[in-house]
């Protein structure tokens, strides 16, 4: 996805853009492994570790709030594949513990996303994958 999005830049306007875009990629990976670890742990630790998943989950969006501050989208005021990586990532936890999205520039930017006119689409449609699991059969959570 990285070597794609710098090959054809997408909205990317200069390096600084690229750079920032990267760096917030990778801490919603870490965000991703921290939801993973806890959706593919038993039962048990399931319930146990929930509560600190999404508190950290809530520490990291509350960076991404920061990061995004009054922009439309992370790399500005055109979208990019970093917007749709981070996304993902906290729209899961939002599916996951709802109300974990709390700051109103992250709100703003959930509904800005999905009410792109093809994912609008994808969103309001009951038979979409959208409402399929997160998670395989494996999984404590899907």
């Amino acid at each position: 996805k990285q070597w794609y999005q710098r090959r054809v830049r997408v909205n990317q306007k200069c390096q600084a853009e690229v750079s920032r875009c990267d760096m917030l990629e990778h801490v919603a990976s870490d965000l991703v492994k921290v939801g993973s670890n806890l959706c593919y742990s038993s039962a048990k630790d399931f319930a146990a570790n929930k509560p600190a998943a999404v508190a950290t989950a809530k520490g990291v969006i509350q960076q991404f709030s920061e990061a995004l501050g009054e922009r439309q989208f992370f790399a500005g005021d055109a979208i990019s594949c970093t917007d749709f990586w981070i996304f993902e990532t906290i729209d899961k936890f939002e599916r996951l513990e709802p109300g974990t999205l709390e700051q109103d520039n992250i709100l703003r930017f959930r509904k800005r996303i999905m009410s792109l006119p093809t994912l609008h689409k994808y969103f309001t449609d009951p038979k979409s994958s959208r409402y399929l699991p997160l998670n395989n059969k494996r999984a404590s959570f899907k």
